[in-house]
C-alpha cells in the first residue's frame, strides 16, 4: 500500500502575499517610482484556435504567441508636476506632438519588488524596453470639501516581463 504524502506536500510558507507590499523602479521616470500607489503585474494569454474536424472543433494552444496586457501604475503627482510631465513629455516628444521630425523611440527598463510580510524583498517582475502610451488627466474642482492629493493613471507597452526571485533567477 501507498503512503500518503499530504503531510510533505503542505505549502512550507502560509503567509500570504499582501496588496501593498511593492515598490516600482522605474530608469527614465523619476518620482513616479517614487510617489506610485498602484501596479500590476501584467496578465497573460496563450491563445486557440479552433480547428474543425469530421465531428467537432478541436482547440490547439499557441496559435497566436503569447499576448500580454499592459504594465498599469498609479502615482500621486507631486505639487511641481515633475513625475507628471515626465510621462506627458516622453509622450509628447515621440508622439510628434510639436514637431514632424521622426525621432528614434526611447524606451526604460524597469523593476517591480515584491516584498514578503517581513518587507523583505521576494520577488521581482523586471520590464524591458518599456514607454507609456497614456496618461490620465489632471481635473480640478472648487468644490471638493476634503483634501484628496492627485493620482495619475500611466500605461506602459513593454517587449517583455520576467518574473524572478529574490536571488534574480527566473521563476
Amino acid at each position: 500500500m501507498a503512503q500518503s504524502k499530504w503531510y510533505s506536500e503542505q505549502p512550507k510558507n502560509r503567509n500570504f502575499l499582501a496588496p501593498t507590499g511593492f515598490k516600482m523602479d522605474l530608469d527614465l521616470f523619476p518620482g513616479v517610482d517614487f510617489f506610485c500607489q498602484r501596479a500590476n503585474i501584467p496578465d497573460i494569454n496563450l491563445p486557440s484556435i479552433d480547428v474543425p474536424t469530421r465531428f467537432r472543433s478541436i482547440p490547439l494552444a499557441g496559435a497566436g504567441g503569447i499576448q500580454t496586457g499592459d504594465l498599469n501604475l498609479t502615482f500621486i503627482i507631486d505639487e511641481e508636476l515633475k513625475n507628471y510631465m515626465s510621462i506627458q513629455n516622453w509622450i509628447k516628444e515621440f508622439g510628434l506632438y510639436e514637431e514632424h521630425a521622426h525621432k528614434e523611440l526611447q524606451t526604460s527598463n524597469g523593476r517591480l519588488e515584491i516584498t514578503n510580510s517581513n518587507n523583505k524583498i521576494a520577488a521581482y517582475v523586471s520590464f524591458e524596453n518599456l514607454f507609456p502610451i497614456s496618461l490620465t488627466e489632471v481635473r480640478f474642482d472648487v468644490e471638493d470639501t476634503e483634501v484628496n492629493y492627485f493620482t495619475a493613471d500611466a500605461t506602459f507597452k513593454y517587449t517583455k516581463f520576467e518574473l524572478r526571485d529574490k536571488k534574480n533567477k527566473k521563476l
